[in-house]
């Protein structure tokens, strides 16, 4: 790091204000060298980390790549979900790859935009189809060409996790990556059939938060032990979209955003981990879950992210 004075700002400036970050974690080579928590905030408690549950579910795509249960990112879903081959939807909708909603370029016609109920749990108005309600949307674009932030076809994941590996979404996540994290304490919000919701709904601790984001500088292994499929772990940490909106200055990997100097994941009212895979650095941020301006980017680029080896 520049020096420890820079991370004693880090925590003078936190101290001295009022802007919504409930905890900021910074790890190097797996050792926490930061920690602060907001005085009305512990570190055993759950923070929702919104849409970075996208990167957690993009990490779990990599391990069932790593265990055989899927065999590569070209997979097409209707080899998962028959339900794509309905007459009654576009016959290119079953040729989305796995991939494609990785990249957010799977080419439905949807603006995350607008306000949209049934985005943040289970909603009766779909009344039990969810999943018809995503698949039979128009397509806007050719599926592959273009970016578009959608959470909706992101979900289209956990019904694909969950029926490649035999286990439900957050099953799977217990078992094949947040027990090897000793990751112990978790709540994952589920839809009207129980599937954990893909696009956000997980809570974890900061702490927690900060282990996922160390899993992948090492490409995927954590403490000697192999989680994420090294090949996968490494791409999904490299643009494959351009990027777009709600991020204007990154581009899009495996549910990852990626700048040049590494890449993050980020949920609403600026919940986030940083990854700076040169300088071996990990940061985890939680924050009040509003759209208050909480220069949570700022913070890290100036009191972290530039910093030096010591």
């Amino acid at each position: 790091m520049k020096s420890h004075a820079t991370l004693a700002a880090l925590g003078e400036q936190l101290a001295q204000t009022t802007n919504g970050i409930r905890a900021f974690v910074v790890a190097r080579d797996g050792r926490t060298l930061f920690e602060h928590f907001r005085h009305d905030v512990q570190p055993s408690d759950l923070q929702e980390i919104n849409s970075v549950t996208k990167s957690v579910v993009g990490m779990l795509a990599g391990i069932a790549l790593r265990v055989g249960a899927l065999r590569d990112v070209q997979q097409v879903i209707g080899e998962f979900l028959p339900e794509a081959r309905s007459r009654e939807i576009d016959e290119r909708v079953r040729n989305i790859t796995i991939e494609q909603l990785l990249t957010m370029t799977s080419g439905f016609e949807w603006d995350e935009r607008t306000v949209d109920e049934c985005l943040l749990g289970a909603c009766s108005r779909l009344g039990g189809e969810r999943l018809r309600f995503i698949l039979s949307r128009p397509l806007a674009y050719a599926p592959g060409t273009h970016f578009n932030y959608d959470s909706h076809a992101t979900h289209l994941l956990s019904v694909v996790l969950a029926r490649a590996t035999g286990r439900a979404l957050d099953r799977f996540a217990r078992e094949a990556l947040f027990d090897p994290l000793g990751i112990e304490r978790f709540e994952w919000i589920v839809d009207e059939e129980g599937h954990a919701f893909a696009g956000r709904g997980l809570s974890l601790t900061t702490r927690d938060m900060a282990k996922l984001g160390l899993v992948m500088p090492s490409g995927g292994e954590w403490q000697g032990k192999r989680l994420l499929d090294e090949p996968y772990a490494r791409e999904a940490a490299m643009p494959h979209s351009a990027g777009g909106w709600p991020v204007g200055d990154a581009r899009y990997g495996y549910l990852w955003w990626v700048e040049p100097r590494g890449y993050f994941a980020t949920g609403f009212g600026e919940q986030f981990i940083f990854v700076v895979p040169e300088e071996r650095i990990v940061a985890a941020v939680s924050s009040d879950n509003n759209k208050a301006p909480k220069h949570a980017r700022s913070l890290f680029d100036k009191y972290v992210c530039d910093a030096r080896a010591v």
